[in-house]
């Protein structure tokens, strides 16, 4: 399998399956934001605060890494479909 038949298959998965990567990373992003908010508002300034805060910030970005990706990988699905010629 070449590369541009390894993106095809990527980018040709169903929708739902895309939509499950999509909503894990919102509620992953979703969770980093609790803990953020959690922290600033529960614990006096100190270097735990710090830390958390920075798990936080991890997970909030890793959330927004995975949701972006998928994303992007049902806009290429739907652009792929859309620009395929029918076959007869």
């Amino acid at each position: 399998m070449n590369l541009k038949q390894k993106i095809q298959h990527h980018i040709d998965v169903p929708l739902a399956q895309s939509f499950k990567q999509f909503r894990l990373g919102s509620m992953t992003f979703f969770a980093g934001l609790v803990i953020i908010f959690g922290v600033s508002q529960l614990l006096t300034p100190s270097l735990t605060q710090e830390l958390l805060t920075l798990l936080g910030l991890v997970i909030t970005a890793l959330g927004f890494g995975i949701a972006m990706l998928a994303q992007v990988r049902m806009m290429l699905g739907r652009l792929t479909a859309f620009w395929q010629i029918p076959k007869d």
